[in-house]
Order: C-alpha cells, then structure tokens, then sequence
C-alpha cells in the first residue's frame, strides 16, 4: 500500500543498501577532530553513517568487511587531510569509492581540511611527497600507485566542502553545513527500479492522477493484483515522482517479513531525521490516553 502524505515513505532497508554514509579519513589527523563532530551529527540527524578506523587494521590487504561497507553505502565522504594520502588504507579505500562512483549511483562528496582541493587533484606538496615515499618503499607496483594518483586527481576534482575557503566559519557550522546537504541528497536520491519495465507508465499516470498532486489532503492508494506482477516496482517509480514535493520520504517495502515495530521505529527515523527512544508497544491506545 502507498501512502501519499506529506509524510511519504522509504525504502526499509536503503534500498539494498547497508549504510548511507561512508567515511574515509586518516586517524591521527581527524579521528578526534572534525570526523568525529561529523560522525557524532550525522548519526544524531538519522543519517546511518560508516565510520572505519584505519590504525586498528593489520596487515596491508585491505578487508573485504571495509571494500563491502563502501560498496554497501549511498554516498562516500572522503575527509583529506595533510596526512590522507599517507595511508595505504585510505588509498584503498579512495580506489573502490572511484570504481562505485563509475559502474553505480555512488556519489563522492570530499572534504578538504587544511589542504587545498588543487593539493589533492595534483598530487603536491604533501601529497605529492607521500606519492614518493609508497613508491620508494618498492611494496606496491606501479599500477596501484598509478590507481592512487588516478583516484585523488578524479575526486580532488570533486565539489565537495573547502574548509580553508570559510575562514569565517567554526567547526559546528561547517559540518552543521555538510549534513544538511547530505541529507537533500539522500532525499533526492531515487529509489533504484528495474530497466525492464513492460506498459507500467499507463499505470504511473493513473495512479498519479487520482493522487492529484496539486492538491494537498492525504491520499492512500491501494495497488493490488497477484504476486509477481510489478507491484512494489510501481510504488516505488511513483514514490521516486513524488518524493522533491516533501520535506522528508519515507518507503517501507517487505511489510509482511518484517515486525511492525521495526516499521514504526524505521518510519520515525526517516521522518524525523534524528534518534527516537524505540517503540515496542504496538497495541493501541485507548481514547484520552
């Protein structure tokens, strides 16, 4: 069932997607800095945010645990900073971000902190040096160095937020910024539907009339027919219309598989963007209650 209020509604588990948000950053430089203001207020706004720790991994092969939280998540957000490209890690990390971004919808939206944008994308100065030195140490061939240059030159390219440019701007309102523009792109985000749709614009066109969109009472609209027919799919394209006319979407989809409370406690979370005690009754309440 689609519920075409002003409080819509999304997809239960992101689409497929395990986070929204993946953050890639190097620990001595940011770690109690400003990823942590970041980290801290995504969370707080409901955003379901990846935040690795580089110095606790072993080893130089990165985890595939790490390669599928990147893969896993909508938008990547890498924090560079003087020490970045110091670590092989965020390198690696910084290489799958770029294969996401060119084979699916990943999105990379780069912080630079204390470093200019041009730094990253050209590979001077500091980034330059920590260039050298991998190559130096004869641990890695020359096409992963050559994938390392690749990637920072691709995202150092990237609009993304220059916190050097805002001299005139603290901490708390340079990342009160970034999450409110992280989260108009995750409402913006569409919902991802199959290519291989068969005569279902007909279909969008008659539930999008009798929703009338220029009017503003709540509308339910039931979609029924036998299982396999495209359902969910139509939901789905119609919920992708009508999410840029709301404030906040929410889709819940598997409503059978999955316990009401999680449901409401999801729906909540969606709509209002910010940490909510859970909900466990789901009896209803009597009337002055």
């Amino acid at each position: 069932m689609l519920n075409a209020s002003s409080n819509n509604q999304e997809l239960e588990k992101l689409s497929g997607y395990d986070y929204e948000v993946f953050l890639s950053f190097r620990g001595p430089d940011t770690r109690n800095d400003i990823t942590d203001y970041l980290h801290t207020s995504m969370i707080d706004a409901g955003i379901q945010a990846y935040k690795d720790d580089e110095e606790l991994h072993i080893g130089e092969e990165i985890s595939g645990q790490l390669l599928q939280a990147i893969e896993q998540s909508k938008i990547s957000i890498p924090i560079f900073s003087k020490g970045y490209a110091d670590s092989t890690w965020c390198l690696r990390e910084l290489v799958k971000m770029v294969e996401s971004k060119n084979t699916r919808s990943h999105k990379i939206m780069p912080i630079f902190y204390n470093v200019a944008p041009s730094e990253v994308k050209y590979q001077t100065d500091h980034y330059g040096n920590a260039s050298v030195s991998h190559a130096n140490k004869k641990r890695f061939n020359d096409e992963t160095i050559d994938n390392w240059k690749a990637a920072l030159n691709e995202v150092g390219a990237l609009k993304g937020w220059d916190f050097q440019s805002m001299p005139n701007r603290g901490k708390g309102e340079f990342v009160k910024e970034i999450v409110n523009n992280v989260l108009t792109e995750l409402k913006t985000a569409y919902l991802e539907v199959p290519d291989c749709l068969v005569e279902v614009d007909s279909h969008v066109d008659e539930i999008m009339r009798m929703i009338c969109t220029h009017n503003h009472e709540t509308k339910i609209i039931g979609i029924h027919s036998i299982g396999g027919m495209g359902k969910t799919t139509l939901a789905q394209i119609v919920y992708n219309q009508l999410s840029n006319d709301f404030s906040n979407c929410c889709f819940l989809s598997n409503i059978r598989e999955t316990e009401i409370t999680h449901l409401q406690n999801q729906l909540i979370l969606n709509i209002l963007k910010k940490r909510w005690p859970d909900i466990n009754n789901i009896a209803p309440t009597k009337k002055g209650d």
